[in-house]
């Protein structure tokens, strides 16, 4: 029973630590709360519906470049000209609440409110860890995660691009000044967004299906694990891991009726506690330390 509950819990937490991490990616450099991520995941999805049966395997990469053009020109022409004209963060939420709105009501139109499934389009089979079945969808999605934190940990630490965002990041002014080019790394990290989105939104399809609107609840659970953790990627991921060991354990002791009402009053509690994440250091301790590390440097 504790395994089955653990490998729940990596299953459902990997699938928020990527919407986690991507959020905080593109937050790092364009701060606000962006609605319109969760429409990239049900796109993701509805184009491995409408293309999967007819191109197979060859339909991915077009999936992968679809969700980019949409994450990006969402940036190019929506966010940057009204940022441009002093757009503030909460005009830019509601604009992208608006996206969001509008995908969701065009999903409706065309493939109507049902709920559809990839699995129609592909069958997978499952892998076996002693007693326990996990579909290969679900591999994949746990692979998915750990390849994600991967990559974005290396952009940021290994590659002049991560020194950008981390400089944006930091004090996005001064790095304006010092010639960054803010736009162009916006637009590149949107990419990165879209691209990421674009396959955890085909792997949804397969592994619960998929309806019109999927995507805020997706984001929003994401979100949540993003706050929790803190503000780095692996604050995020750890913070995805949390939300779901909370939820898969509400569950085993109540119902599964009870998992958003868990997800919502462990968010609040530990913003009540921890404001700046679970995994933050507390900003006083660090304040207080650098104070006496400086004490101690006068007094030698």
């Amino acid at each position: 029973m504790l395994t089955q509950l653990l490998i729940n819990t990596l299953i459902i937490g990997s699938g928020y630590a990527i919407v986690a991490m991507v959020f905080r990616l593109l937050y790092s450099v364009s701060p606000f709360f962006n609605m319109a991520l969760g429409a990239s995941v049900a796109l993701g999805a509805y184009l491995g519906y409408g293309l999967l049966p007819m191109f197979d395997v060859i339909a991915y990469p077009i999936i992968l470049a679809g969700v980019i053009l949409f994450t990006w020109g969402q940036e190019r022409f929506i966010y940057r000209p009204m940022r441009k004209m002093g757009a503030s963060p909460m005009v830019l939420l509601v604009v992208s609440l608006g996206v969001y709105t509008i995908f969701e009501s065009v999903i409706h139109l065309i493939f109507g409110p049902q709920y559809q499934t990839l699995g129609v389009a592909m069958d997978f089979s499952s892998v076996s860890f002693g007693a326990i079945n996990i579909p290969v969808v679900q591999v994949a999605i746990i692979a998915l995660v750990l390849i994600t934190l991967g990559l974005i940990s290396w952009v940021l630490y290994r590659t002049f691009l991560g020194k950008e965002i981390r400089a944006i990041a930091g004090a996005p002014d001064l790095a304006y000044v010092t010639g960054i080019n803010i736009g162009r790394v916006v637009v590149i990290v949107s990419i990165i967004v879209g691209a990421v989105l674009g396959a955890y939104g085909v792997c949804v399809g397969f592994d619960t299906g998929m309806e019109p609107t999927m995507g805020f609840n997706i984001l929003f659970k994401g979100m949540i694990a993003a706050i929790i953790g803190g503000p780095t990627i692996i604050a995020a991921y750890l913070g995805a891991m949390v939300l779901a060991l909370a939820e898969n354990l509400g569950v085993w002791f109540f119902a599964s009726q009870w998992r958003d009402l868990i997800a919502f009053v462990i968010f609040i509690l530990l913003l009540w506690v921890r404001p700046n994440g679970i995994f933050m250091r507390n900003p006083k301790k660090v304040s207080c330390e650098i104070k006496l590390t400086k004490a101690k440097g006068i007094k030698k």
